[in-house]
């Protein structure tokens, strides 16, 4: 674990960061080194505190060119929980590795073939994902207007120890909005 160090005040306040901090800071720099070498774009980034449930979760949304909104894009989402962080701060006692939970969704304009899509995603991340597959088609609107959405979510958390993971992640991720440019 890295510590930070925080001046408060005049004194020093030490700070050990959470697995989620690690591992958000991990895909946020990332995507931010592909979108500073114009490889491609983040567009949007939430990083949410919800005290109700004691959770934190951090999404960073990407497509190869910011101002084509026609074209394909995918929010990469972390998560943890109230389990996940007392499991951190208890491991000792729980005998449990705390870990995050991992999302990709990726959004598809108007898509020809939506089937296909699945099979190119499925290539990449087939055993030990669960996908959810929406078609939204907004009341009132042209038929072009309509978008597919397929959700990925790994069924096992992501621990501390796989950060390199995270980083073939979003090598997938680009190399899938690469592709689906040029189509």
């Amino acid at each position: 674990n890295r510590l930070v160090m925080i001046t408060c005040f005049g004194g020093e306040l030490m700070f050990d960061p959470s697995v989620f901090e690690n591992l958000k800071v991990i895909v946020e720099g990332a995507f931010y080194d592909l979108d500073l070498e114009g490889e491609l774009a983040v567009i949007d980034r939430h990083d949410y505190v919800d005290l109700a449930y004691m959770s934190r979760i951090f999404e960073i949304s990407t497509r190869l060119n910011a101002s084509n909104e026609k074209t394909v894009e995918c929010t990469f989402t972390l998560s943890a929980g109230l389990q996940s962080f007392s499991s951190e701060k208890l491991s000792p006692k729980t005998k449990r590795d705390p870990g995050c939970e991992l999302k990709l969704t990726f959004r598809y304009i108007n898509p020809d073939h939506p089937l296909r899509k699945i099979h190119i995603l499925k290539q990449i991340w087939d055993k030990g994902y669960q996908y959810r597959v929406f078609k939204h088609t907004p009341i009132g609107f042209k038929h072009e207007d309509s978008f597919v959405t397929i959700e990925i979510k790994q069924e096992k958390p992501v621990y501390e120890d796989e950060m390199e993971q995270l980083h073939t992640y979003v090598s997938h991720i680009h190399h899938i909005l690469k592709t689906e440019d040029r189509h």
